[in-house]
């Protein structure tokens, strides 16, 4: 990873799950390796194929996101699009209240459904998106099994989603917060950018997009 101070909550990074080359730290790389390789082959069982092993140590592209409020609401946009929803009447309420939003709590617990599931149902930190496309995010525990839709907020878990259905999430939604006349939604919209541009390297490169 980057060193040096962040000023975002949430930083984002287009490179290798295995974050040294053999030739700079060997013990490391090999502890590395084993891992990723043993996350490679449960996301094959999932479906998924991805080289996760090639470019050890390399690291494309480094970014973020100044808030987690900022993901929050872009997601909060998100699901209220789909219901058609007034999103300049939510834009308002922003600040309003300090509890989860009802819709997205819904999302989460397998309530109700959405289009945008890889911006959504994803950990907002320590996850990963890979450059492949697949049709929902796959959550892993951190000894190799997958883990149940009811243990999302486990501290144990990690999220995989696709880069490559990232895109063409935030690209439809792009669309709709253009409509949205708020100062408030500045820093969604910013989000969204963000995200979208990382999303499109991690594709370019064919490395995973990691947020920390």
């Amino acid at each position: 990873m980057s060193d040096g101070m962040s000023s975002h909550e949430l930083d984002l990074v287009v490179g290798s799950m295995i974050t040294v080359s053999p030739e700079d730290d060997r013990a490391m790389f090999e502890e590395e390796k084993s891992w990723v390789e043993d996350v490679q082959d449960l996301l094959r069982e999932e479906g998924i194929e991805v080289d996760l092993v090639a470019m050890p140590g390399s690291e494309v592209w480094v970014g973020g996101i100044n808030s987690f409020a900022d993901l929050y609401n872009l997601r909060r946009y998100a699901a209220h699009s789909e219901k058609g929803n007034d999103l300049n009447s939510l834009a308002a309420s922003n600040d309003d209240d300090d509890e989860v939003d009802p819709l997205l709590a819904d999302i989460w617990e397998g309530v109700q459904q959405t289009k945008f599931v890889h911006l959504i149902n994803h950990q907002g930190e320590g996850g990963y998106y890979l450059p492949v496309d697949f049709p929902e995010p796959i959550w892993l525990s951190y000894e190799g099994e997958e883990s149940e839709e009811e243990d999302w907020n486990d501290e144990d878990v990690v999220s995989f989603g696709s880069s490559v259905a990232l895109i063409r999430e935030l690209t439809d939604l792009e669309s709709l917060l253009s409509n949205v006349r708020s100062d408030s939604v500045d820093g969604a919209v910013q989000a969204l950018r963000t995200l979208r541009e990382a999303a499109q390297k991690s594709a370019e490169h064919q490395l995973p997009l990691i947020l920390w």
